[in-house]
């Protein structure tokens, strides 16, 4: 009877919270099990193991995987489940104090021990009730060779070309889930760019805690500009994003690159988290007002069409509302095209936790209303004029519940974070560049129809 039960294999679901960072660390940990013989399976109520890859960076993040986990212990309590696994950042930050918050949890594995979570599946299921929790180290998935099984779209893949931090941000927790940065050779992300082209990828992300930091940890100390170069003469690739850029690093030599190379869109995502010099000074971010501001305006003059993202904090501790007027007005001098603004959330743990003074809770959630609702103005404005617009989109699948319609993107626009482009057309294929001419506009979101007269190559990174 043993022997029956291990070649029968054990059914797995997986759930992964958070950002494309925990993404790459779940498709890792995915790949490790299923090379084991887990067989997968969409819903955590048909599985024998569910692993569960939480998120922590915010109060409200780690009130999300405390509120998962407990809906799959309930599982585990009604006898569907046999095992349930916690990793990630709320793992790693909480530890074995998840084990006594949630009775049904059998293995806490944080951010360093994602390799650990074969041994802890089959520690379970082989019958012992020896719960652990593991947490020595913080990390995560930066290893060569190791086993993956993507869980986007067959024509997006991330490629996380570092793990940690060394920015000592005061609002954030980062550094302490991940550790400090830790960078993969140019070699070994080019190798496996390449065979995700051979797969199907046709956009691919590279991501990081700081991805303009790439490589000041390698020997000779390449660049992120040495990277694309290298990356950009990969066959298959379509388009080449780069996500999470740190001001501080980013260099004439970068732009330049990223200018010149043919396969890196012209997208920058660079979290300011606020202009007012006070602010950035508080928060630690190691540039001044004056500083950003130039860097703003050399990367808009030195990426042409360049579509720039960035993230904002409203409500951090000292904040006036001079400080908060000056950021409203920047974001109508240097207007944006993908905006993220949060309401600042103390965090146990991080410098600006016991910070004084503090923004009473009601004026933080309308300072951030509205500096959302300046955005959506401008952005419909900005999108408004784009109509007639001839440019070139890739082809996500088919819009849910738009028949005869397609989910697309230019590429002044990252998969699932920022608005798409609703394609009219026939027989299009994921991962498909087509020239559209644009037919509408909303406040976030593009609407257009396939131009089939139009030269394919028009306009190529619209």
């Amino acid at each position: 009877m043993k022997g029956s039960r291990r070649t029968a294999a054990p059914r797995l679901a997986f759930v992964t919270l958070g950002c494309p960072k925990n993404t790459v660390d779940s498709e890792h940990m995915l790949g490790a099990l299923v090379q084991d013989g887990f067989q997968t399976v969409g819903d955590p109520a048909e599985a024998d193991v569910a692993v569960i890859n939480t998120c922590a960076f915010l109060q409200s993040a780690v009130r999300e995987s405390k509120d998962a986990i407990a809906n799959l212990a309930e599982l585990k309590s009604s006898g569907r489940l046999k095992a349930l696994i916690v990793t990630g950042c709320l793992a790693q930050r909480s530890g074995a104090s998840l084990l006594d918050e949630f009775p049904g949890v059998d293995a806490v594995l944080g951010t360093g021990q994602w390799k650990d979570v074969v041994g802890a599946a089959r520690h379970v299921l082989s019958g012992s009730e020896e719960r652990v929790a593991h947490t020595e180290y913080p990390g995560g998935a930066v290893e060569d060779g190791m086993p993956r099984a993507l869980s986007t779209p067959r024509h997006i893949a991330y490629l996380k070309i570092s793990e940690g931090c060394d920015h000592r941000c005061t609002f954030c927790i980062i550094p302490h889930l991940r550790g400090d940065q830790k960078s993969r050779s140019v070699e070994s992300l080019v190798e496996e760019a390449r065979q995700l082209a051979k797969l199907g990828v046709r956009e691919l992300n590279l991501i990081g805690q700081d991805t303009t930091g790439y490589g000041t940890d390698l020997p000779g100390q390449p660049g992120l500009a040495d990277l694309l170069e290298a990356l950009d003469t990969v066959e298959g690739l379509s388009w080449i994003r780069v996500q999470y850029t740190y001001p501080r690093l980013w260099s004439d030599r970068l732009i330049e690159t990223w200018a010149r190379a043919k396969r890196v869109v012209p997208y920058v995502d660079m979290p300011l988290q606020h202009i007012a010099q006070d602010m950035l000074r508080r928060m630690g971010r190691a540039m001044t007002e004056k500083q950003t501001r130039e860097l703003v305006s050399r990367i808009k003059q030195g990426i042409p069409r360049v579509a720039f993202r960035t993230n904002f904090i409203v409500g951090f501790p000292g904040e006036t509302d001079e400080h908060y007027g000056v950021l409203e007005r920047y974001i109508e001098e240097e207007p944006f095209d993908n905006l993220v603004v949060f309401g600042y959330e103390r965090e146990p743990e991080t410098p600006s936790y016991d910070m004084t003074p503090r923004v009473p809770i009601h004026q933080r959630r309308s300072r951030r209303a509205r500096l959302l609702a300046k955005q959506q103005q401008l952005s419909r404005e900005r999108l408004s004029r784009r109509i007639g617009e001839v440019t070139t989109v890739m082809v996500d699948g088919p819009a849910a519940g738009r028949g005869g319609q397609w989910a697309a993107r230019t590429a002044g626009s990252a998969f699932e974070v920022d608005g798409g482009v609703v394609v009219e057309g026939d027989n299009l294929v994921p991962g498909q560049l087509v020239t559209v001419r644009i037919t509408g506009a909303a406040a976030y979101d593009l609407f257009a129809r396939v131009e089939r007269s139009a030269d394919p190559a028009l306009n190529i990174l619209g």
